[in-house]
């Protein structure tokens, strides 16, 4: 009864928290966006320029490099991560799986700060003279270094769900004469799929909640990217920028709110989106 009854405020405590959080931000940011106009302001029409007369709290540019940057790492980690998971799975011997996955964990344990300042020293400065730009920060360095980043998470959890794959399923595969590629590809990546979107899913709440890093590298440009060479700020970086100086109640206060709540409901809607995938493919692998 006792072990009951703290698991039961144990889950309590984590919703209401949770609910708690979503609640403060949503009424903080509702001054920014209270009707159409200022919400179309807010996400399209308007720049960020604090310190014009008047001051204007647009986050076109926020969310577009949040974007950029989001969609680059995922698509450079997800492939490498999904090859590292099926080696480290499926490939390697067991001294080499027991020396890999402590390395992948120990990738994804090393703070966000130095990730950002080695790329600070490496690529930063390499862009900037390959590239001839003014300076190296860049939508694109920021992105390669989230994508390092972002690989530990997703590899390792896509390895579980491999090794989860239940042996009998491989050996009916190799019983039927086909190669070790096939039964990986098609039978064993199949039947892992909701694991492996389970890992993307946690890849990509990695990416677009980090701050430090993007920070660094982006290098806080309010104008909009138009290209993975421009410079640009992630949301996060603004809210990271921005909210030390801005008053309590003030309409700078409540923009960076509302671009935090954007925040919220694209990390909700995406993963809604892989909870509804997940659902329909259980079913399909029994």
């Amino acid at each position: 009864m006792g072990l009951w009854a703290a698991s039961f405020a144990a889950v309590v405590l984590g919703a209401s928290t949770l609910f708690f959080i979503v609640a403060f931000v949503a009424i903080e940011a509702a001054p920014a966006a209270r009707d159409a106009h200022n919400l179309w302001g807010l996400l399209v029409a308007r720049p960020w320029e604090p310190f014009a007369d008047p001051p204007s709290y647009g986050i076109l540019h926020a969310w577009v490099s949040t974007l950029m940057v989001t969609v680059i790492a995922l698509a450079l980690a997800v492939p490498a991560a999904l090859g590292v998971a099926v080696f480290a799975a499926e490939i390697a011997p067991p001294f080499i799986r027991n020396i890999l996955q402590p390395c992948l964990e120990l990738l994804a344990g090393i703070p966000s700060v130095v990730y950002g300042f080695f790329g600070a020293v490496t690529l930063v400065p390499w862009f900037e003279a390959r590239f001839e730009m003014a300076t190296g920060e860049s939508i694109l360095v920021a992105a390669l270094i989230l994508a390092v980043m972002v690989l530990p998470f997703v590899a390792s959890t896509s390895a579980e769900a491999l090794r989860s794959v239940p042996p009998a399923l491989r050996e009916a595969g190799y019983a039927l004469g086909v190669t070790r590629w096939h039964v990986t590809s098609r039978v064993v990546m199949r039947r892992a799929l909701p694991g492996i979107f389970s890992a993307v899913a946690l890849g990509l709440a990695r990416a677009i909640g980090e701050a430090l890093a993007v920070l660094i590298l982006t290098g806080n440009s309010t104008a909009v990217p138009e290209s993975a060479l421009d410079r640009g700020q992630p949301i996060t970086a603004l809210i990271l920028t921005e909210l030390g100086e801005a008053g309590v109640g003030s309409e700078k206060y409540h923009a960076l709110f509302a671009a935090g709540a954007l925040l919220v409901v694209v990390t909700v809607v995406i993963n809604l989106l892989i909870w509804s995938l997940k659902r329909r493919m259980l079913p399909s692998h029994g």
